[in-house]
Formats: structure tokens, sequence, C-alpha cells
């Protein structure tokens, strides 16, 4: 079994751009892939070398469509950044998924 069938929520790779803010910071990045339970964000070029335990993120996929959501930093990578899905958004982690055309891929 590979390392991607042990997830709890399967994962789609979109590509889209994301805004990580913590405090009065901004943190420009990309969407590597999404799921359920969270997300996959390139590592921003300014990202601090003590990173925040928390973000809010915001999925931007056109100037109409921005979806925020508040999340727990995972992973902190060399060239991404794994992020959880704090609990009690599950509406707008519906939109976002929905946003990505992922609702589909419940099933799975």
């Amino acid at each position: 079994m590979s390392f991607a069938e042990k997830r709890r929520h399967p994962r789609l790779a979109i590509y889209s751009a994301a805004l990580a803010v913590s405090g009065n910071e901004g943190y420009l990045s990309d969407v590597k892939d999404l799921s359920q339970g969270g997300a996959c964000i390139g590592r921003p070029k300014n990202w601090p070398e003590h990173p925040p335990a928390e973000c809010r993120v915001f999925f931007i996929f056109d100037q109409e469509t921005v979806i925020s959501i508040d999340t727990r930093i995972v992973r902190s990578g060399a060239e991404d950044l794994g992020l959880e899905f704090l609990p009690g958004q599950e509406a707008r982690i519906e939109s976002l998924l929905y946003e990505s055309r992922f609702l589909d891929r419940d099933a799975l």
C-alpha cells in the first residue's frame, strides 16, 4: 500500500493561488493539492524561520472566488507546507472542495 493510500481523505492535485496570513503578516503561495482534511501549499519565499502553529489561508480561485479557512501547520518542508483544516469549518471546506471540483471524490 502506498503512502497516498493510507491517507484518511483522498487528495486532488490542483493549482491555484493562496495567501497564508498569521497576525499582521501575509505569505503568498500556491496550492499543490487539497483534501477534505487539509491542503499542501508551496513554501512561501519569505516564510519565517520560526513559523506560526496556525494560520488562516485564503484560497484564491479568481477575483470573485476566495475562500478562507483556518489551518494548523502539520508539516514544514523545504519545498512545501502541510496544512490541516481546523474543526468547525465544514461548510467552508465543502465550498472549497466544490470550487475545486472535488466533491465527486468523497466516495473514494
